[in-house]
C-alpha cells in the first residue's frame, strides 16, 4: 500500500492568483480523492518545527511521575494535561456512524493536550517550569503560528469550495483548537500481532481540520476516499511537512460535500510482526483546527439543495465536541 497522499507546495496560495486559485483546487481535489494531502512550504519555519520534536522528546522524556504533575482529569473534560498510556482509548469511537460496534483495541500511547494560552473557558496544565525550561513559552509561541496557518488553510478550502473565506474564518475566530504531542513507546511486534493492541484505532478527528507533524518512523495510515475500507500509508517525507486531513465538523458544514478522513496508527509498513522484532518508539504532533465552541455545525446553505437536502440537525461545536470525547475516557 503505497503513500496516498499527494504533496502541494503552498508558497503558490501566496503567489499570484492564479498560482493561488490552482493551489485551492488542487488541495480540494486531493482532500476528496485521499483525505488527506501533505503540503510543504506552510509558512511555518522548518526550525521552529524541528525545536517542536526536540521539545516533544524532551517532555516524554521526563520521569512518569514528573509528566504526573500535568495529569489529565480522570473525566474526559477538560481535555488538557498529561494522559498516561492506556488512560484514553480512542477504540471506543472506533468505526463511528459506520454501525460498527466500538472496538475492544487497547491504544499504545501517551499525550500531552493543550490549547489556546487564554482560552475563556479551560486553563492548560503545564509541568512546573524547573523541570523543562521555556517549554510553555514554546508550545504557546507554536500555537500562534499553527493557528495563522489554519486560517490560510481555511480560506484556501472556502476559495474552492466557492463560499466566503470571512464567513468561514469568522467560525474559528476564537481559536479555541486542541493542541496534542504524541508518543508510541517502542513495543514488541508481537504485541501488536492479533490486534487487541494497536498505536492508535481507526477515528475520524472531531473538529474541522487537522494539521499533524510526525517524524519518519511510520504507521499513519489514511482511508482511501474512493475505496472505502482500504487504508493506505502515508509516509512523511519529512518532520516539516503537514499531512492535512478532514474531520467531522467540516463535514457537516459542507452537508457531506467533505468526508472525513478515517485514519490509525499501526506499525510501520516494514515491520515483521512475526519473531522478536521491536517496533521503533514514533513521535507525532496534532493540531486540531476546530470551530468556536458556539458555532453551528447545521451544514451552510450553500450545500443544502434539493438533490442534496440537509443531513445534519443544528448542534454546536462544543455540544458536538463533548460527544465525542466522552467515550474517549470511558
Amino acid at each position: 500500500m503505497g503513500s496516498p497522499a499527494d504533496t502541494l507546495d503552498m508558497s503558490s496560495f501566496f503567489g499570484t492568483p492564479e498560482q493561488k486559485k490552482e493551489f485551492c483546487i488542487s488541495l480540494l481535489e486531493s482532500l476528496k480523492k485521499r483525505g488527506c494531502v501533505k503540503i510543504q512550504n506552510h509558512g511555518i519555519a522548518d526550525e521552529m518545527i524541528h525545536e517542536l520534536f526536540a521539545m516533544t522528546r524532551k517532555f516524554f522524556a521526563l520521569p512518569y511521575e514528573v509528566k504526573m504533575e500535568a495529569k489529565h482529569p480522570p473525566r474526559a473534560n477538560p481535555n488538557r494535561g498529561y494522559s498516561y498510556v492506556g488512560q484514553e482509548n480512542v477504540a471506543t469511537i472506533s468505526g463511528y456512524e459506520k454501525g460498527l460496534n466500538p472496538g475492544t483495541t487497547r491504544d499504545m500511547k501517551e499525550t500531552l493536550d493543550m490549547g489556546a494560552p487564554h482560552d475563556n473557558l479551560v486553563d492548560n496544565i503545564w509541568v512546573p517550569e524547573e523541570y523543562l525550561p521555556g517549554f510553555r513559552s514554546f508550545m504557546e509561541s507554536f500555537y500562534e503560528l499553527a493557528y495563522k496557518t489554519e486560517l490560510h488553510i481555511l480560506s484556501a478550502l472556502a476559495i474552492a469550495l466557492g463560499i466566503s473565506e470571512e464567513h468561514l474564518r469568522s467560525l474559528h475566530s476564537k481559536a479555541e483548537n486542541e493542541f496534542r504531542l504524541l508518543h508510541y513507546p517502542s513495543t514488541p511486534a508481537s504485541v501488536l500481532k492479533d490486534g487487541s493492541t494497536t498505536r492508535i484505532a481507526e477515528h475520524t478527528d472531531f473538529g474541522t481540520i487537522t494539521m499533524l507533524f510526525q517524524d519518519s518512523t511510520g504507521g499513519l495510515q489514511v482511508e482511501d476516499q474512493t475505496q472505502h475500507g482500504t487504508f493506505r500509508n502515508v509516509e512523511s517525507s519529512g518532520p516539516t511537512d503537514i499531512i492535512l486531513n478532514i474531520g467531522d465538523s467540516l463535514q457537516r458544514l459542507t452537508n457531506d460535500t467533505f468526508k472525513a478522513a478515517c485514519h490509525r496508527v499501526t506499525c510501520p509498513p516494514t515491520t515483521k510482526l512475526d519473531g522478536e522484532e521491536i517496533v521503533p518508539e514514533r513521535f507525532s504532533i496534532a493540531y486540531f483546527a476546530k470551530p468556536n465552541r458556539d458555532s453551528s455545525l447545521l451544514p451552510l446553505k450553500n450545500f443544502i439543495t434539493e438533490a442534496t437536502p440537509c443531513r445534519y440537525e443544528n448542534i454546536t461545536a462544543w455540544e458536538w465536541n463533548n460527544l465525542r470525547i466522552a467515550k474517549l475516557f470511558g
